[in-house]
């Protein structure tokens, strides 16, 4: 089995992670890093840590990532859902064999009728639309995952859905989750959380919301 070491953000991240409350695992699609292993190794971590945990696997707005990457939309789409479908149902195989009582799939999508959801998202598509070095900070934040020199600005609209569907996961998941406390955990750089948590944007987290990169132990055994 591999340890994990979880390295919080900031001091404030470190006090949310001891209190071992709730945890948000984001699971990415189109990632090597997500053997079942690593899923594995992950959410036995998680959920022996924390009370509750809520594993995050993508939705629809993956898809507008490989438009921009050029594939047409109907064939962008078919891919984001299999490959949409293909994380939840290992990460689902994983804890069905943990038997983890205390953990929940699913995706952002399903949060389509939460209200504090709705709220952040609509505050960070409205910055997006009416200010231009947010707007910008997000076309960065997204470019490494399109690829490429720059985006055009029909790139841009294509792959901001997705970074801005997940931002306020990241800036107030106690909130909409309905939990007292939560760290986001992601094993690798996520787009923009360094400047949130530095208090650089024009959009604020929640003080009882954290960020935690859990770090995994090379493995000695094969697969």
């Amino acid at each position: 089995m591999s340890s994990v070491q979880a390295v919080p953000l900031t001091a404030r991240c470190a006090k949310i992670l001891a209190a071992r409350e709730h945890a948000v695992v984001g699971v990415s699609a189109f990632n090597g890093f997500f053997t079942l292993r690593a899923i594995r190794s992950l959410l036995e971590w998680a959920t022996r840590t924390f009370t509750g945990v809520h594993v995050l696997v993508p939705g629809v707005e993956l898809a507008g990532t490989l438009i921009a990457r050029g594939l047409p939309s109907g064939a962008a789409l078919i891919k984001a859902r299999s490959a949409a479908n293909n994380t939840r149902n290992r990460v689902i195989r994983v804890l069905d064999g943990m038997d983890a009582a205390n953990a929940t799939v699913f995706d952002w999508n399903e949060l389509a009728g939460n209200r504090p959801y709705r709220r952040s998202r609509r505050e960070l598509e409205r910055l997006v639309a009416r200010d231009p070095a947010f707007r910008e900070r997000c076309v960065a934040a997204v470019l490494p995952i399109v690829g490429g020199q720059e985006l055009t600005p029909e790139q841009a609209a294509n792959a901001l859905p997705f970074l801005l569907a997940e931002l306020p996961l990241m800036m107030n998941s106690p909130a909409i989750l309905r939990t007292g406390s939560s760290v986001f955990c992601h094993p690798e750089p996520m787009p923009m959380v360094g400047e949130l948590y530095a208090g650089s944007l024009p959009v604020s987290r929640s003080p009882h919301q954290g960020f935690v990169s859990p770090r995994l132990a090379p493995e000695r055994s094969a697969d």
